[in-house]
């Protein structure tokens, strides 16, 4: 009786084994999509005709057949799918899938467009009113020039600006590395004047131009002291204020 009731219990434990493994034999079985011609073929001579097309006679396609659709894309190919085929009174055959090659679409690389920004804001500083005769240094600028400065910080403060340029300008008179070397140093000092008003010193660039750009044009036939009041408007420091579009 035992013996009898081992037996009943080995031969269920072997059947649930092998309804398991049949399960995932099935389980893995590919996925099959059926690829089914499109347009039905054209031939001269089809046995049953349907529509003519310019002297060709169309054939109706056997039943669609089923064919494994690759899940993963092949780069710089495209899957066809089967389709029926016949020629002439021949018999009906079904062309599997294939890869097709596809030409390359030409990636066209658009750079954004550069930042515009509108023409600058220009406020004019004489020199003579923030410095000496040759002098550059912070604790040498004229308090008249010092009083200008908070002004054109408390505008910056309450207004939207993308950045903003100190440029400094000497006259022709005297060496041009001295001069260049000049308005390097005031453009320097009064971008960090404005810098301790508050304006961020990220947004503030100090240059210095010499005597490039003048203003005024002197002739050197004037006295010595005529011409250095005439090349006035030349010594001077400009602030150029860039707006935001």
């Amino acid at each position: 009786m035992h013996t009898h009731i081992r037996n009943l219990l080995l031969l269920s434990v072997a059947g649930a084994s092998f309804l398991g493994a049949a399960n995932n034999v099935f389980a893995q079985q590919p996925q099959y999509q059926p690829q089914v011609q499109s347009d039905p073929g054209w031939r001269r001579d089809a046995p049953q005709t349907v529509y003519e097309h310019d002297g060709w006679q169309r054939f109706e396609a056997p039943p669609p057949r089923y064919e494994i659709v690759p899940q993963s894309p092949r780069s710089g190919y495209a899957w066809q799918n089967g389709y029926w085929l016949q020629r002439h009174r021949d018999e009906p055959r079904w062309v599997r899938g294939y890869w097709v090659a596809v030409a390359a679409q030409p990636v066209v690389v658009v750079p954004p467009p550069p930042v515009q920004y509108q023409r600058p804001k220009i406020e004019r500083i004489s020199a003579d009113a923030l410095f000496r005769f040759d002098q550059s240094s912070l604790d040498q600028m004229l308090p008249t020039g010092r009083a200008q400065l908070a002004v054109i910080a408390k505008r910056l403060a309450a207004s939207r600006y993308a950045r903003v340029e100190v440029r400094g300008y000497t006259d022709r008179l005297g060496a041009d590395s001295y001069n260049l070397n000049l308005s390097i140093r005031r453009a320097t000092t009064v971008k960090d004047v404005l810098v301790s008003y508050g304006i961020p010193a990220d947004r503030i660039k100090a240059v210095g131009l010499g005597s490039q750009e003048p203003v005024t044009q002197c002739s050197d036939r004037l006295p010595q002291e005529t011409l250095i009041r005439c090349l006035l408007p030349n010594r001077r420091v400009e602030i150029a204020t860039f707006s935001m579009q």
